[in-house]
């Protein structure tokens, strides 16, 4: 399940370039119930020493001027970002808090917002998608200088194994058991339009991948990558995708 966000404000809303981290904080904000905000922020759904949110947003989208040398990007009018999440309550709380209120405050900013739209679609075991926000994949080695990241590109073998594995992971957190079907694959529609981006997030480098992509699976890994995201780092704002219609 997922809504789709618009929000006003006066003149425009001004942001970081990089904003991933002010729009999670907001999105958590956002869900009114201290103890539930509480067990998202802190807990979050547990496998091992692995911790899922199950949470997922999109860029925020709308007219927009970017002024490079302040590093600041201005939205006019109006916005408008989509959140994901597997769990219904989630966005149940969310939906309720924003309903009871005017005005928020995001970022420096003030906005109100005008209008949320509730999304049920239905997703079967091939689908046709694209990216919302960059999806993330990556491992930590370790060498002589320390942990090293890697972050794979969907052209590497690896991307797409590592992404079912995360999704299984993601299934057995969140149901307490594992998939009855695991298989799952990801492969870009054109190699072509794929687009490597770069986010800052709290002082640190992320690297993901923008496109459309054909993903084929079992409908439990289907569920898990549509709902809660695909990748690594959703709760942050990456692997939001959506359905080609």
């Amino acid at each position: 399940m997922r809504l789709n966000i618009n929000v006003g404000f006066k003149e425009k809303l001004s942001l970081p370039i990089h904003y991933n981290n002010i729009l999670q904080a907001v999105i958590l904000n956002w869900l009114g119930d201290e103890n539930y905000q509480k067990f998202i922020h802190d807990c979050g759904y547990k496998i091992g020493k692995r911790k899922y949110k199950l949470f997922t947003f999109s860029k925020i989208y709308g007219k927009f001027k970017i002024n490079r040398e302040r590093k600041i990007i201005d939205f006019f009018d109006n916005a408008h970002f989509t959140v994901s999440s597997l769990e219904n309550k989630f966005l149940s709380y969310l939906a309720l808090n924003v309903i009871e209120k005017d005005n928020f405050k995001f970022g420096n900013n003030i906005v109100k917002v005008d209008s949320i739209e509730t999304m049920h679609n239905r997703i079967s075991e091939r689908e046709e998608v694209y990216t919302k926000s960059p999806i993330v994949m990556y491992s930590t080695f370790k060498n002589y200088a320390g942990n090293k990241t890697y972050y794979y590109n969907p052209l590497e073998h690896e991307f797409s194994e590592l992404i079912r594995k995360n999704l299984i992971h993601k299934y057995e957190a969140y149901y307490d058991k594992l998939p009855t079907k695991d298989d799952f694959s990801i492969s870009p529609l054109n190699r072509k339009k794929l687009k490597e981006r770069v986010v800052i997030y709290k002082g640190y480098v992320i690297k993901g991948w923008d496109g459309e992509f054909l993903i084929e699976g079992s409908k439990e890994l289907m569920d898990i990558a549509y709902n809660a995201g695909i990748g690594s780092k959703n709760s942050q704002g990456f692997g939001c995708i959506e359905i080609k219609k």
